[in-house]
């Protein structure tokens, strides 16, 4: 099988097992002195970045291993043509606004040293962006990577233009542009019935202040709304956003209509127009085979009741519901509902259609035709990975049980799955899944493949693919403002390394510290580091941290 090992595989797994690395001069000698990679990263807390004192100890591991066919022009032209820059939010080459992340090994074990032709601008690592003042003009930067492995080094280069930052007058027209009100629930600015959520900041760092032409009805803030009377009907509200960055400030007004409150007529006349049943599994109004959901107030406040015409076949309630035996036919039931608010109320009625018990030969080919196994994950009968759920009841009250053909690979009860090891291929397995009823059985096959485990290099690939930040409620990555989770296992079983380029904003372990008012939102460069046994691949993402209000 061929392998490809990375050093910096076995130096960022020390990061994650706290297992020894060997020293260059003594491989097999490590007992009470600190490695190579140890010291690198104690320098790198003092001196340099964590990503910088990485890269300088695969720079003194190049060239240690050599368990792969490729030679070391192979390894450098293939790590030079798969380099590509990382870019924050909707940067690009030609529009560089934040830092920029810039990798510093190759997949192959090639180490990356940076040079830039503007270091005042963007410096050699790319984590720091300093944008033209406003008026000066967008800068070209030229960014020189330098991929090296053993003796054998080749260049590649990159051309940014770093725009030049917005003025006063173009930050508070963008603000304005973009500005919107948040409504609650289906409100529009037609309908407002709840309050509102009125930004305060915009992208662009101006500041929003509001004013309301009725805080009667609708408070500066939003955060208070109070719906006019029937009798007063609608109100027509204007709110007026002032954008202010430094010396320019510019207004944004928006109309409203704040809907008046309903008689009580109107919200009886409302819910019963929403009124619906809520059926179970795939049942409808013309066959109900299990309990019902009934709702027992509206939307707009309205109590409800329900009144069966049979409550032997379905109860008041819904909850119960007794299905004709087989051969006596579906029953018709009707269920009235009696809406109240105040001194108003209405009825709605529903005509239902009970279905008949199946007979028990019914009841098992129902069964089998809609039995199907619950797999876990994203896995499906062609590619199976992990434990799956085997149903042991039907829909329709049928027995099942399962006998596999392979226990070794997949237990009978589905719970167990053994991977064939990488190599050895997929193994196809039958599940037979009984079906009985009464004194009826049926047999329906599953041929599942089991798909063998993925090689270290596959595991690190399709963990890289599938790594995400979770971020908090309404965060992204061009606006963080909360904690964000980092995970530190892959679904595949990587483990995952992250390092902040800026651990006063953003921890190693996703901790935020936003910027203070004065000091503007912070670009950070959070690198994650994916290995598995001898490989190692790795994940940059530029995130926006937004300053302090």
């Amino acid at each position: 099988m061929k392998t490809k090992i990375l050093l910096c595989t076995a130096a960022l797994s020390l990061m994650v097992t706290g297992a020894a690395f060997a020293n260059d001069e003594h491989p097999g000698n490590h007992a009470g002195k600190k490695t190579g990679l140890e010291n690198a990263l104690e320098r790198g807390k003092k001196n340099e970045t964590a990503r910088e004192a990485i890269r300088r100890a695969i720079e003194r591991k190049q060239g240690k291993h050599n368990e792969t066919n490729w030679t070391i022009e192979q390894r450098v032209a293939a790590d030079l043509k798969e380099l590509e820059i990382t870019y924050g939010n909707t940067d690009s080459k030609d529009k560089v606004t934040q830092a920029i992340a810039l990798p510093v090994a190759g997949t192959h074990g090639s180490t990356i040293t940076w040079k830039s032709s503007a270091p005042s601008i963007i410096s050699d690592d790319g984590q720091i962006v300093i944008r033209p003042s406003a008026g000066q003009g967008d800068a070209v930067v030229t960014l020189i990577a330098t991929v090296s492995y053993g003796d054998v080094s080749k260049t590649k280069t990159f051309t940014l233009t770093v725009l030049q930052q917005n003025s006063e007058a173009q930050r508070v027209a963008a603000d304005k542009a973009a500005l919107a009100i948040t409504f609650s629930g289906t409100d529009t600015a037609t309908s407002v019935t709840k309050p509102l959520v009125l930004p305060l900041s915009g992208t662009n760092a101006s500041t929003i202040t509001w004013v309301s032409s009725n805080t009667s009805i609708i408070s500066n803030d939003g955060k208070t709304l109070n719906r006019p009377t029937t009798a007063q009907g609608d109100s027509v509200v204007t709110l007026t956003a002032t954008i202010t960055y430094g010396s320019v400030s510019d207004t944004k007004t928006f109309s409203l209509t704040v809907k008046s409150l309903l008689s009580d007529a109107q919200e009886v006349a409302a819910d019963k127009a929403l009124l619906a049943i809520k059926f179970s599994g795939t049942d409808t109004a013309n066959s109900v085979t299990q309990p019902l959901t009934l709702p027992l107030s509206g939307t707009n406040g309205s109590t409800i009741t329900w009144v069966s015409s049979n409550t032997s076949v379905i109860s008041n309630d819904g909850k119960t519901v007794q299905r004709p035996s087989a051969g006596s036919g579906d029953a018709s039931v009707v269920l009235t509902a009696i809406l109240t608010n105040g001194s108003s109320s209405e009825f709605k009625t529903f005509t239902l259609t009970i279905k008949q018990q199946l007979t028990d030969i019914q009841r098992v080919a129902a069964d089998k035709e809609a039995l199907a196994i619950v797999y876990g994950g994203t896995d499906t009968l062609s590619n199976v990975t992990q434990a799956m759920t085997l149903p042991l009841t039907g829909v329709n009250g049928s027995s099942i049980s399962w006998v596999s053909n392979n226990p070794s690979i997949i237990s009978s009860d589905g719970r167990t799955v053994n991977r064939p090891t990488a190599g050895q291929g997929d193994v196809t397995v039958v599940l037979n899944a009984i079906i009985s009823a009464g004194g009826y059985s049926d047999t329906k096959s599953f041929i599942l493949t089991v798909k063998q485990q993925l090689t270290d290099a596959q595991r690190v690939a399709a963990d890289k693919s599938a790594l995400a930040i979770t971020f908090g409620t309404s965060d992204s990555v061009s606006s963080v403002m909360s904690n964000i989770g980092l995970p530190v296992i892959g679904p595949n079983g990587s483990n995952v390394v992250w390092i902040s380029s800026n651990t006063a904003v953003i921890s190693n372990t996703g901790v935020i510290t936003r910027p203070a008012a004065a000091g503007g939102d912070a670009s950070v460069i959070m690198t994650a580091v994916i290995t598995s046994g001898g490989y190692a691949e790795t994940k940059a993402f530029v995130l926006t941290v937004k300053q302090l209000p």
